[in-house]
């Protein structure tokens, strides 16, 4: 990257959040919620209580666990050349998720969102070449409870060959997710072509079933981008530095159980803190947000690990000036604050709300925010001193042909196009994503195998 963001936090703040992190998860510890994670965390020589589930993590085994964690962390997808790498060279695009609404493309009007509006969610990130790793955007909400994670995997791979991603709630469903890998794979061994999301609850608990599920995921090697939630002033310190001292103690707590369960597994460090709105109650996007995300971005550097920021969120209901203003400026610091993955393409409403308009663009926002960052090339080629000379004083450059060649090589239009609108081009690329891209083919006999796992899973897990 051509520009880049100077730390938010000087060493010293970070080495100060550092050793009190340390501090706080020896002395006050964390409630896993699970004795499967005591068990694995008191063969480690960890004081556990298995009542309160709770266990004291050792400042020597946290810090031999952040040893253990990867730097660089590769996102396998069905199809090879989708591969992602997350080492710090450039930020690679993800859709949001976690979705509860969607916007139909045809009428406009917002509903409960159904596995029909998940597929075509899956493909247009698909189709959509700025994104990179697909999320389960939005719940099947007219799917069984009971079968719906397995149900939304085996729908993303059917609809994209891109690294998939979304949260596994109960390690029951472990089994057949590496089931539905293998089939979409057309493969007799597993290989992670998916990676989870491993949410604590704040302050300083785990969810069990979840955690239970992450074991498991990490003894097969699958990345899990551990992602605390604490809201400022309601489950977390209102003053800013307090919430990314809470933030950072519940990430070293998840990191530090999945490397004590298998040393090594990929973790990303992943940044969700955020301010509670005072006046509402809610969850709020604010600029003072952003800023403390920016701080935690820093605490992953520390760590040398692999790190995920908001981009494209925004708190607006509808695609208009508010939506504009708060992906804008997110997505660009996001990118200039040098993220791996820069989190939140599609989605309105605080993450609740999908609208494959907004998909679409915020895929040519983060193209745009790309090309403003990207380096200038200054060789003798690029500057053509000689061309100038030539030209001269009072000439101009249309007739050169330098600029002919530079035009069909290297030009790039400006977007929107002229007498057109956003709004206009992007339901037009909507509408024709929606009725003429097809998604990926899988190998023969695939999807049979996966309605299969499905059905399977649907009867096991009830």
């Amino acid at each position: 990257m051509s520009l880049s963001l100077m730390p938010t936090l000087a060493r010293h703040d970070i080495e100060r959040i550092h050793k009190h992190s340390l501090d706080l998860l020896e002395r006050v510890g964390i409630d896993y919620q699970t004795p499967r994670a005591l068990q694995v965390l008191e063969k480690l020589g960890c004081p556990v209580d298995y009542d309160r589930t709770w266990a004291s993590l050792p400042r020597g085994l946290v810090e031999w666990a952040l040893a253990q964690a990867p730097r660089v962390v590769r996102l396998c997808a069905r199809d090879p050349a989708r591969d992602v790498v997350l080492d710090g060279r450039r930020p690679h695009y993800t859709n949001d998720s976690q979705g509860t609404q969607a916007i139909d493309l045809e009428t406009g009007q917002r509903h409960n969102s159904t596995a029909e509006d998940l597929r075509r969610g899956l493909l247009f990130a698909d189709a959509l070449d700025m994104i990179e790793i697909v999320n389960v955007m939005v719940a099947a909400n007219d799917v069984p409870t009971h079968v719906r994670t397995i149900s939304h995997f085996a729908m993303a791979f059917t609809q994209t060959s891109k690294h998939v991603r979304t949260g596994v709630l109960h390690a029951e469903e472990v089994p057949f997710l590496v089931e539905l890998a293998k089939a979409a794979m057309g493969r007799e061994t597993f290989h992670p072509v998916f990676s989870v999301v491993d949410c604590p609850i704040s302050p300083l608990m785990h969810d069990g079933p979840m955690t239970e599920a992450c074991l498991e995921l990490a003894k097969l090697e699958v990345p899990i981008m551990v992602y605390p939630m604490p809201m400022a002033g309601g489950t977390s310190p209102a003053a800013l530095s307090g919430t990314a001292l809470l933030h950072n103690v519940e990430f070293l707590s998840g990191l530090t159980l999945l490397q004590a369960v298998n040393p090594g597994t990929p973790v990303i460090y992943g940044v969700g803190a955020s301010q509670l709105n005072m006046q509402t109650g809610q969850f709020r996007n604010s600029a003072t947000g952003q800023g403390l995300r920016l701080a935690l971005r820093d605490m992953a550097r520390f760590y040398n690990l692999p790190v995920n920021l908001w981009g494209f969120s925004t708190d607006s209901r509808q695609i208009d000036a508010h939506y504009g203003h708060e992906a804008t400026s997110n997505a660009l610091l996001a990118c200039l604050a040098g993220a791996d993955e820069i989190y939140g393409m599609g989605l309105l409403g605080a993450a609740q709300i999908l609208a494959l308009d907004k998909m679409v663009l915020d895929n040519h926002l983060a193209r745009q925010v790309e090309m403003m960052v990207r380096p200038m090339p200054v060789d003798e080629e690029h500057l053509q001193a000689d061309l100038i000379e030539r030209v001269g004083v009072g000439g101009h450059y249309l007739g050169q042909r330098e600029t002919r060649d530079f035009v069909e090589a290297e030009y790039v239009p400006a977007w929107p196009p002229d007498g057109k609108t956003m709004l206009e081009i992007a339901h037009a690329e909507a509408l024709e994503i929606l009725h003429h891209h097809q998604p990926p083919a899988l190998p023969a006999g695939a999807m049979e195998k996966i309605q299969s796992i499905v059905a399977e899973a649907d009867q096991a897990l009830l």
